[in-house]
Order: C-alpha cells, then structure tokens, then sequence
C-alpha cells in the first residue's frame, strides 16, 4: 500500500464505539481560553468560540456530509489552525485513545445523529469503517496508508 503524508482533510464511514466526554466546556458554559506552551511559544485557544462556531455549523448545513466538513473547519479554523482535529459519528466504531493534549471535546447532534469533535496536539485514530464525509472527517497533519482507517496526526505547532 501507499502511505501519504498531508495536511488536509479526509472522510470514511467509520464503525465506532461510545466516546467517553472530557471534562470540557459544552454549549453555552462559560470558559477561560486554554493554553499550552508549544516549541515556539504559546498557543491559546478560546473553547467557547470553537462551540459556537460549530454550533453555526449545525444551524447553517443544509446536509450531514456539509455539516461534518464544516464542524471540522470551524473548529480548525477557531483553534488558530495549530491543532488537529477529527469530527466522528459517536454511533460508527472507532477508537481515539491515542489522541494526545486533547485541548477540546464536544458532541453535537445533527439531524438526530450525535458526532464527537476532538481537537487535539498529536496521536493515532482508528476508524475501522470505509466511507465518506456523512460519518467522520479530520483536518491537520498527518500520514495514513491509503484506504486504511488508521491515521497517525503529528503536532502543527
């Protein structure tokens, strides 16, 4: 097989297992700005801005797979493009205990569907599914096999 390097964004349906929640800010909870030292400096990011730009994206995608692309980018974007971040279907099977430094997770429904959205320093998610933009994306930098659900993402900062 191939394996790609690439900073962009990519989808497959995938299979997952329940996400337990991080204690972080939800909708509508107020937060300070999180901030972790990076090899050039800081980096904050604002959680609450994240929320709310992925909460537009539910009011504003008129479809699942135009939801999933733009909770994706609100949040790359909101975090200063200086992390990760993958957006999943919570009912597919997938594992994301090798996520490092998550700095923010959320879940959001759309359309009756609950999708979990990580933004994250480093580390290994595994989608054990194939499919498009409807379940899963991610957005960084990152290697993977072609066709394979295994993405290994590296820190941007």
């Amino acid at each position: 097989m191939r394996k790609t390097s690439k900073f962009f964004v990519s989808s497959m349906i995938a299979t997952s297992m329940v996400a337990v929640p991080l204690s972080l800010t939800t909708f509508g909870q107020k937060a300070e700005a999180a901030t972790t030292t990076g090899v050039d400096g800081s980096v904050s990011i604002d959680p609450v801005a994240i929320a709310d730009k992925i909460e537009q994206a539910v009011k504003s995608s008129q479809n699942r797979d135009g939801f999933v692309k733009n909770a994706a980018y609100s949040a790359f974007y909101e975090a200063g493009q200086n992390y990760n971040v993958v957006v999943q279907n919570l009912s597919q099977d997938h594992d994301f205990s090798g996520l490092n430094n998550v700095v923010y997770y959320d879940s959001v429904e759309y359309d009756g569907i609950t999708f979990g959205i990580w933004v994250f320093e480093d580390g290994t998610f595994v989608n054990n599914g194939d499919g498009g933009y409807i379940n899963w994306t991610f957005v960084g930098s990152f290697d993977r096999e072609e066709g394979s659900g295994t993405v290994d993402f590296h820190k941007r900062f």
